[in-house]
């Protein structure tokens, strides 16, 4: 899966939705040897946010501490 396809994947689901999709998709792409950096995650994330609620943004800032905490080894900052 690519990075496009991710982004065009995530956009159509709900914020709720977005986390456990998220998960299975870098578990995926895992699998298949590729990976995300915090950087692309977060740009795909950066446009999820536009037009969502606070507590929709909320929630998805704890979902980017998430992955960084799941994924300390690929800090980019």
């Amino acid at each position: 899966m690519s990075i496009m396809q991710l982004y065009n994947q995530a956009g159509s689901k709900s914020s709720s939705e977005l986390l456990p999709f998220l998960l299975a998709s870098v578990g995926n792409m895992q699998r298949s040897g590729m990976s995300l950096s915090q950087d692309e995650f977060r740009l795909i994330f950066d446009a999820l946010k536009q037009g969502k609620s606070q507590e929709e943004l909320a929630r998805m800032n704890q979902m980017i501490q998430m992955f960084r905490m799941m994924n300390p080894g690929k800090k980019t900052d």
